[in-house]
């Protein structure tokens, strides 16, 4: 019988080290990973824009709403300007939608947001076959803050 308690003490001994140590390893890889992310996001470099034939590059500069932006209303329009004529292609989560650049190169498009995360891509294809794209971060939400 004592065989028996000195054995199970000596077990939960070493699993409670054997636990121990892997939460401690598990929060300093944390910590770790804390770190490192928050300075490559503080390093971020903007989207580059692909080049075209001409040596040129295709042009996508997204004017409202800002990246990362907290909306209370569920449609949003998005405006932007690009190459002139080129297509543009923004899909979403409720849907998708294919619109062409005015001479100028500017567009615009109202769209539908889901409630929460909403990730918008935004694809840009010119004439020549070269094409640029954006990702548009947004939230909606209609809680009161």
């Amino acid at each position: 019988m004592k065989k028996e308690i000195l054995i199970a003490i000596v077990i939960g001994f070493v699993l409670g080290l054997v636990i121990t140590f892997g939460i401690w390893t598990a929060n300093k890889s944390l910590k770790e990973g804390t770190q490192t992310s928050q300075t490559e996001v503080s390093e971020t470099q903007p989207i580059e824009k692909a080049p075209s034939e001409e040596g040129g590059e295709i042009p996508l500069t997204i004017f409202s709403p800002e990246n990362n932006a907290l909306l209370d209303q569920e449609k949003v329009e998005i405006s932007a300007k690009t190459s002139p004529q080129a297509t543009v292609a923004i899909l979403y989560e409720e849907g998708e939608a294919v619109i062409e650049a005015d001479e100028q190169g500017e567009f615009s498009e109202e769209i539908t947001l889901s409630g929460g995360a909403n990730e918008i891509m935004i694809k840009v294809f010119s004439e020549d076959g070269q094409e640029a794209s954006q990702t548009l971060n947004l939230v909606f939400s209609t809680a009161e803050i």
